[in-house]
């Protein structure tokens, strides 16, 4: 039997990793690494390979379906099934106007080029303006912040790991989950090949991440949600021992002095008793960073998740700044890929917000944490909601309040390849494709790659059954609506095309031409990120200056200076959850894949510090309940002595008990943190709208006791 194989990329996380598609007679058989590949050079990862198993899942959405008023479910064509979505949306579009009309748009959407732009145009063509995303749920904060300091959401400069001596690497877990907003692929072993020319590496998490014997570095322990004020800090010693380059300040800075006076207010003998970063760990760690001209910062997902994910990650961006490390050999450095993309991210900080009901918000997706309240509370609720690549039942904090909510909805709308516990409550599911049944360019790594490439893969199996792109579905809708699209006045035989912009942007960022990357599938490689032309090309302030303390943050700082106080107050003796990666877990697709079942991967754990079990009187593996302010949940506790005293851990992605229809996931359901967490106001960053999921307060007892009492 003859086997055929395509070149392909993995579109899972952000390295996009080169695999080998391995057809027999028309049906995925396996995936295998590149080893061809110019950038990834035969590395894959466990869950990029598991992606076959996603790809064959039974349990996989194959038809579109209609719900019945009696609640049952049938199958039935795309022509009906089209129909009766236009006709249902347009009705509340007639009856309550497009403000009744709101969509949430997954992660998944963000590694799929022509799913990522047409629900684009879908929802401007409508008119949608109540969007929500998964990005206030992870990295809203990033955009926010870049924004106000460089003039550009999409600057996020990145180390430059091959030339670096010094690298601070905060809130990430490599081990479990590459990288984010730093794509390179096999992370770890670029750092274990700079630790073995020299390098230093120093992690600092609440969990330790790595310890010298592994090879990379070491962890400093930190509590959640303090890294505002351990950054602060540091540069405040920094700064003590004359590390700022006033050259480099006074060329390219404003706001300097403001920056100096909020940081003076942290200095480490007052940080120390919140973050739990002694006073001489923070002044070696300072001392290091100014003896080594050759130093990257790198701030991740527990920094985002924080109550002040923008001033930790504008923090991030003064530490390299000031101290002439942006835009150094060795230090933080802006990768453009093939498309330069700071031009296309610029906007005035102060013109990005506006006043509605709950407050003043961050225009653009609205914080995930109030969309039940814009569906049972708001003046104007929403009516409709689109739903694509995602499970806000589950990833949302506030699953009881947001499960009655979409029970109010008068139209439910479900695009995604999974049957998931959101769209037990849809009115209507459209099954898209998996990435191996659609023709995709690398997109999700454009401004943060270390070795930037393009590359297109074609479809490498045609879709099965009725599955559709997200692309088509977009089109097909607008057009059932009466709207523009893409199916508008084509010829007999004519397809229509949905690459136009991409191919747009690829020839005039790069000179690329879709045409070539289609007729081989084979990666291009384009420049490394050099120093030497950041102000003068990335820069969009109106001055063109890097704002070190924007005006727009005045109030945050404020708001800082109080959750301070708060933490001093409160003192070290509560316990604290952060969201853990986990290397067998991401996202709802996964949970019901049985290779990431094994080895007793059935539940999920409380992870918590053995001196906290003897403190309660706990042992590993009894049943817990764990209780917020928030909610409760109940699971079992495992002894970690990597966490740190005084924090407990969770993995995100499980819950699904009320997913029937993903039998893998749904008979090992787990326990979901997010009911731990808040909702409403108070639950995310004003500046942001990124939901507060780390450093949330909780308490843990025997479940029998809680019962008792």
């Amino acid at each position: 039997m003859s086997i055929d194989t395509t070149r392909t990329f993995c579109r899972i996380c952000e390295p996009s990793c080169g695999l080998v598609a391995h057809v027999e007679m028309g049906r995925l058989t396996k995936l295998t690494p590149d080893r061809d590949h110019p950038v990834t050079k035969g590395f894959a990862c466990h869950k990029g390979l598991a992606a076959v198993d996603l790809h064959h899942d039974p349990d996989r959405l194959d038809h579109p379906m209609l719900r019945d008023p009696d609640g049952t479910w049938r199958t039935t064509d795309w022509a009906t099934a089209l129909a009766h979505t236009a006709s249902r949306l347009q009705a509340v579009i007639d009856t309550h106007g497009i403000d009744s009309v709101a969509a949430y748009v997954g992660n998944p959407t963000a590694f799929n080029a022509l799913g990522q732009l047409h629900t684009g145009t879908l929802l401007r063509t409508l008119g949608v303006r109540r969007t929500f995303s998964s990005g206030t749920q992870d990295c809203a904060n990033k955009f926010v912040a870049s924004e106000a300091v460089f003039g550009s959401s999409n600057v996020h400069p990145i180390p430059d790991i091959a030339n670096t001596d010094l690298c601070l690497v905060i809130g990430e877990n490599p081990r479990a989950s590459q990288a984010s907003f730093f794509s390179v692929p096999n992370v770890l072993g670029e750092m274990k090949r700079a630790a073995a020319r020299g390098a230093r590496f120093v992690f600092v998490n609440p969990r330790r991440i790595e310890t010298p014997d592994k090879g990379i570095g070491d962890t400093l322990l930190i509590r959640p949600d303090t890294d505002v004020w351990f950054l602060a800090s540091l540069l405040h010693r920094i700064d003590q021992l004359a590390g700022f380059d006033e050259g480099v300040c006074s060329r390219h800075g404003t706001h300097v002095a403001e920056l100096r006076a909020f940081i003076a207010e942290y200095p480490a003998e007052v940080t120390a008793p919140v973050t739990g970063v002694s006073v001489e760990a923070l002044h070696e760690l300072a001392a290091a960073w100014v003896a080594t001209p050759r130093a990257s910062v790198h701030g991740s997902t527990g920094i985002n998740m924080g109550r002040q994910g923008t001033l930790a990650y504008w923090l991030v961006h003064m530490l390299s700044f000031v101290t002439g490390r942006l835009d150094a050999v060795g230090g933080n450095l802006k990768s453009d890929g093939f498309y330069p993309n700071a031009r296309s991210g610029a906007a005035v900080p102060e013109q990005m917000y506006v006043d509605t009901e709950f407050g003043r918000l961050r225009r653009g997706a609205l914080p995930g944490t109030l969309m039940s309240h814009a569906i049972l509370d708001s003046d104007e609720p929403i009516r409709a909601m689109i739903v694509v690549a995602g499970n806000p039942l589950l990833s949302i904090a506030g699953e009881d309040r947001l499960r009655k909510a979409f029970e109010q909805l008068e139209l439910l709308v479900v695009i995604d390849i999974y049957p998931s516990a959101t769209s037990e409550h849809a009115h209507v599911l459209l099954p898209s494709t998996d990435m191996y049944e659609r023709d995709d360019l690398n997109i999700v790594n454009i401004g943060t790659s270390a070795q930037p490439f393009a590359q297109y893969t074609p479809a490498v199996v045609q879709p099965k059954a009725d599955r559709k792109p997200e692309w088509w579905i977009a089109h097909q809708l607008l057009q059932h609506m009466g709207r523009p699209s893409l199916f508008d006045d084509l010829a007999d035989g004519e397809q229509p095309d949905p690459w136009a912009k991409w191919r747009h942007m690829l020839e005039r960022g790069s000179g690329l031409q879709l045409a070539d990357l289609q007729s081989d599938g084979v990666a291009r490689l384009l420049p490394r990120p050099e120093p030497g032309a950041f102000h003068e090309q990335q820069v969009h302030t109106a001055d063109g200056k890097i704002d070190c303390c924007p005006p727009i943050f005045l109030s945050a700082l404020g708001r800082c200076r109080g959750l301070f106080d708060e933490a001093r107050r409160k003192g070290r003796d509560v316990l604290l959850l952060v969201q853990k990666r986990d290397a067998w877990m991401h996202n709802s697709w996964f949970a019901n894949l049985e290779r990431m079942k094994r080895n007793g991967r059935t539940s999920n754990p409380l992870g918590m510090n053995p001196a906290d079990l003897e403190r309660l009187g706990l042992h590993d593996g009894d049943a817990v309940t764990v209780t917020s302010a928030h909610g409760s949940v109940h699971t079992t506790v495992e002894a970690d002595d990597d966490l740190m005293v005084g924090v407990v851990s969770m993995v995100h992605g499980w819950g699904h008990a009320a997913s029937p229809r993903m039998r893998v996931a749904a008979a090992s359901p787990g326990a979901n943190p997010n009911a731990l967490l808040p909702i409403g106001e108070g639950s995310y960053e004003p500046l942001s709208s990124q939901a507060h999921m780390t450093g949330v307060e909780v308490s843990v007892a025997l479940a029998e006791q809680v019962r008792q009492d």
